[in-house]
């Protein structure tokens, strides 16, 4: 427990208004004035008592509910917002830091009520010597085990001045001024602020490790809060108790707020720690927002190839000698129609796989926007349980890191209990004793915290790589639709899709669906018709299906007619590309009648 007289303050900030600034003040002054904050009334009889008591201190003071109150440069205390306003409205300081919350808290050994009548001397002397020109209400609270004054300074003085506190004000002067008032009052003056300030001997992350260890330790010990701050009071730990915890060492130079030990350790976190330390394991969410959409299957074209010039005909050789004499070059144009074939063999290829992925994610409706919409849609979900299981993993921190330690001890501690290696017995020690903590501070045994730690880490990656595997597919329908590729896509078929046995023919063996279908592709700018017929079948002794195309002249005669039984699928691919060439398809309509009248633009 802390010795000696403590000062804490605050600012209370608001935002440009003038009733936002006021808001903040009234508010600040009724809690300091609230009679539930009177945990022992003082039992005063009159005003008149009370001024008799309090020899030193001149402006207005009474009681209200049994709280001991004043002010300093406030003509009526009841109206002491709207005067602290008519200063900051005179000097035009209406935002920012409106007013400084602070208290003074006494030892609690010298906290008797009868104590707050030189509490408020104090208080009143102090803001004297170091505030004289600012305005200020104050209050004694009874309702801890310590005695203490809250006050509220208008951060605007009567000679437009601001108050600005920070952490050297706070201890070159206020701390200084306190202790000297403490001793000329009777009270015990705090020695921490006597001392020469040193620097911590640990680094600031390693306090806060063994300051987080300590509090774990008597979360497990303990079940009720007060006897956590007993525990750590017994294992010699500085604790004060009031807005926040405040942890401090003998060899620390300043206290630590709990709270900035992490999210687990502010009260309300302690408190529901200790509440809920026994309770099950909470389950953890991670839904399947992802489904492979595999990239359709497209032509694979056949390189051209050129004889060496020794291996050709003699009417091969002539032809390629008249080629060289026009400066041509047979064998680079050879070349660069392969590349150019397998150029557009990739592209078709590519606009296939995006066409898949807008037509999945728009229901069918092979709209792009829609597309990327739903994957947003679907990326703020995973981003949401990716939240909710980084919370749990910091939630459950305490306990997995148990584990985390066990696991160094884990083998050697094998080796001691099965097999008798004595070398190994420190091991063995430290582990049981670290599942003693398990077992007796949270009611968990190894297994079920190891399945957690597992299940926390699997979850967690299942759930990035579905948020990565969506933003690549967004990116992919972006990509083409910033380039005016998609278009194509979406408002006319490419001839491949408008064909569809490779679509029907994923649909069999991923989903067992055998399509039978009939249409008619008219291709645009040619007088052809292209009737495509689509059933079941079987091949090699298997359940597949079946796609026949045949070309339709002007006059309704059907010409070629190809069949993809009688060939693989790579030649039907193939076959599907020489008819598009052949009659330099581009985009095309499709009917399912045979009329070229009712057809659908897609």
């Amino acid at each position: 427990m802390a010795k000696g007289i403590v000062v804490k303050v605050w600012n209370v900030k608001a935002g440009s208004s003038t009733r936002s600034a006021a808001s903040q003040i009234s508010d600040s002054i009724d809690y300091i004035e609230n009679p539930e904050k009177t945990g022992v009334p003082l039992n005063i009889a009159n005003v008149n008592q009370l001024g008799n008591e309090l020899t030193y201190v001149t402006n207005e003071i009474k009681t209200v509910a049994g709280l001991y109150v004043g002010c300093r440069h406030i003509s009526d205390i009841s109206h002491a917002t709207d005067e602290m306003m008519q200063i900051k409205e005179f000097y035009g300081k209406l935002d920012g830091r409106v007013a400084t919350h602070g208290i003074i808290s006494l030892d609690a050994s010298e906290s008797d009520p009868k104590n707050a009548a030189k509490l408020m001397e104090l208080l009143n002397e102090l803001m004297e010597s170091i505030f004289p020109k600012h305005q200020v209400v104050y209050a004694v609270h009874t309702n801890t085990e310590n005695l203490h004054i809250h006050f509220i300074i208008n951060t605007v003085g009567l000679d437009g001045k601001k108050i600005h506190m920070d952490k050297s004000f706070m201890r070159q002067v206020m701390e200084v001024e306190v202790n000297k008032l403490a001793e000329k009052y009777g009270f015990t003056p705090n020695e921490t602020w006597k001392k020469e300030k040193v620097k911590d001997p640990l680094p600031f992350p390693q306090r806060k490790m063994m300051l987080r260890e300590l509090v774990d330790i008597a979360i497990e010990q303990t079940d009720e809060f007060d006897a956590f701050i007993a525990y750590l009071r017994s294992v010699g730990l500085i604790v004060n108790v009031g807005r926040n915890i405040t942890l401090q060492t003998e060899e620390m130079p300043f206290a630590l707020r709990s709270g900035q030990l992490g999210e687990n350790y502010s009260i309300s976190a302690i408190k529901k720690r200790l509440d809920s330390k026994y309770d099950p394991f909470k389950p953890v969410v991670a839904g399947d927002y992802y489904s492979a959409v595999m990239p359709q299957e497209m032509a694979n074209i056949v390189p051209k190839k050129m004889k060496a010039y020794k291996d050709m005909s003699k009417e091969e050789k002539q032809e390629a000698i008249h080629l060289l004499r026009l400066g041509r070059n047979p064998w680079s144009e050879a070349r660069w129609d392969n590349w150019q074939m397998q150029k557009m063999a990739d592209e078709l290829k590519n606009v296939g796989y995006v066409y898949k992925l807008v037509r999945h994610y728009s229901s069918g409706k092979d709209h792009a926007n829609t597309a990327m919409e739903k994957i947003i849609e679907l990326r703020k979900q995973i981003s949401q349980e990716r939240k909710d299981v980084r919370s749990l993993m910091k939630e459950y921190k305490p306990i997995t890191s148990i584990y985390q330690e066990m696991k160094k001890y884990m083998v050697r501690a094998c080796l001691y209990d099965v097999y008798g290696y004595s070398e190994y017995r420190d091991d063995f020690e430290r582990y049981e004793k670290l599942c003693h903590r398990l077992e007796v501070g949270y009611g968990k045994s190894v297994e079920e915290v190891a399945e957690l730690v597992f299940e926390l880490n699997t979850k967690f990656e299942y759930l990035k790589a579905q948020d990565k595997e969506l933003n690549a597919q967004y990116k992919a329908i972006k990509a083409f639709v910033e380039n005016g590729k998609l278009k194509t896509v979406s408002d006319n078929y490419s001839f491949f899709h408008a064909i569809g046995h490779s679509n029907a023919l994923y649909e069999a063996k991923h989903y067992g669906i055998y399509a039978s279908d009939m249409k008619y592709i008219i291709p645009a700018d040619t007088d052809i018709k292209i009737r495509v017929v689509t059933r079941p079948a079987m091949k090699d002794g298997k359940p597949t299906v079946e796609t026949v195309i045949a070309i339709i002249d002007k006059d309704g005669h059907v010409g070629d007619e190809i069949s993809s039984l009688t060939m693989s699928e790579k030649e039907f691919n193939q076959k599907i590309y020489e008819i598009q060439k052949v009659y330099c398809i581009k985009s095309c309509d499709i009917s399912r009648n045979n009329i070229t009248e009712n057809v659908r633009r897609v």
